[in-house]
């Protein structure tokens, strides 16, 4: 069940690209609930490969999943639905900013990088730009892999357009928040796979996406140990570290580095059945498989997961026995328990038995049928 549960996973990640950092597109809600502090709370992720990220994060990459298939692609084909509409409406009147940016947004969702950067360029020159419109540039260029490019017109958003004041189906505390992941979050996600792309360096020798500077996964004794993590290094984190990994990934569902870092937070949060699942689908599906330090860690969190006690099948829940609370009835003036419930064991074995024998009478009764009819039909008859 688990690694079916998997298998369908990866096949879903295994896909490719997508959505946006600055990409704001109104036809779809902010889904980070904000806590205390302006600080996002994480999108679930189930044991059992359920909750909303992994849906979210399934649909984004499935989206863009333009091979031919015999089955219906429901999460592409929305975007393609909405993106003709937009295109149609965009026929007959100037779409405004944020219209723009969100069909930008849907054409990146579904891999048309071209289409969104041709529809965004001209719009950049604006005498007064939008928000919108160059950081749906922006990460036009980084789904291209031009960083360079990429990093620049994410800069000109911040110094020669202002931030939204409001976007469609958000919050104040969540449009502050996406402010804060934006500028110190994403800009520095540019940065890092700029240096990446320019040292060209050996990808076995990759370590953790350093998202998050200078913390180390390592328990106290200096050594990677998943669900241990020094307070020293947990204070590095922010408290929101996975709600803002995720953001960039559902911004990105194509950069395996990223998810292998969504991994590691996992792991050191305890949570290791889901970073089990990330590091299968990144050594396998995403072909991260030749990291040795992703490897290495892959290991040590796959030992720690068989020490884990076993998961409730659902089959245990439906057939298990009632709680022991016996009827009580009265005899005599006192209390005796009536018999307890005979076992799941017992019940199944006689539901089989029950079974076998009503098969063999309905053959037998089926034998005679047949007899009967056989010598009705007799030529001689």
């Amino acid at each position: 069940m688990r690694y079916s549960l998997r298998l369908v996973m990866s096949a879903l990640l295994g896909v490719a690209s997508h959505l946006s950092a600055g990409p704001y597109n109104s036809a779809e809600p902010m889904p980070f609930p904000i806590g205390p502090e302006g600080k996002a709370q994480e999108l679930s992720w189930n044991t059992d490969g359920s909750g909303p990220f992994p849906q979210r994060f399934s649909a984004l990459t499935n989206a863009l999943d333009n091979r031919p298939r015999a089955d219906h692609n429901p999460d592409r084909q929305k975007i393609l639905d909405r993106i003709a509409a937009a295109r149609k409406a965009e026929a007959t009147a100037a779409l405004t900013p944020e219209q723009l940016a969100g069909l930008a947004a849907d054409e990146l969702r579904v891999g048309q990088f071209d289409e969104a950067l041709n529809r965004l360029a001209p719009r950049s020159r604006d005498r007064v730009p939008d928000f919108r419109i160059l950081a749906t540039l922006a990460h036009t260029y980084a789904m291209r892999g031009e960083w360079h490019e990429a990093l620049r017109w994410h800069q000109a958003a911040f110094l020669d357009a202002e931030f939204p004041e409001s976007l469609a189906q958000t919050t104040v505390e969540q449009l502050a928040w996406l402010k804060r992941v934006e500028r110190d979050y994403y800009r520095r996600w540019l940065r890092i796979h700029q240096e990446r792309q320019a040292q060209k360096a050996d990808p076995t020798k990759e370590s953790i996406f350093p998202l998050f500077e200078n913390v180390r996964f390592v328990n106290e004794a200096g050594v990677y140990e998943p669900g241990k993590l020094t307070a020293a290094e947990r204070a590095k984190l922010p408290a929101d570290a996975v709600a803002i990994v995720q953001q960039l990934l559902l911004w990105d569902p194509t950069d395996t580095a990223l998810y292998w870092l969504l991994a590691e937070l996992y792991a050191a949060n305890g949570q290791l059945r889901q970073a089990d699942t990330i590091f299968y689908q990144c050594a396998w599906s995403r072909q991260y498989g030749n990291r040795a330090e992703l490897m290495a860690h892959r290991t040590a969190v796959q030992a720690a997961v068989t020490q884990l006690p076993p998961e409730a099948d659902p089959t245990d829940l439906i057939l298990a026995p009632l709680p022991a609370t016996p009827a009580v009835a009265t005899v005599t003036g006192d209390p005796v328990e009536e018999a307890a419930l005979p076992s799941r064991g017992k019940v199944i074995a006689v539901v089989v038995v029950f079974s076998l024998v009503a098969l063999v009478l309905i053959g037998l009764q089926l034998r005679a049928v047949w007899k009967r009819g056989r010598w009705n039909c007799h030529p001689f008859g």
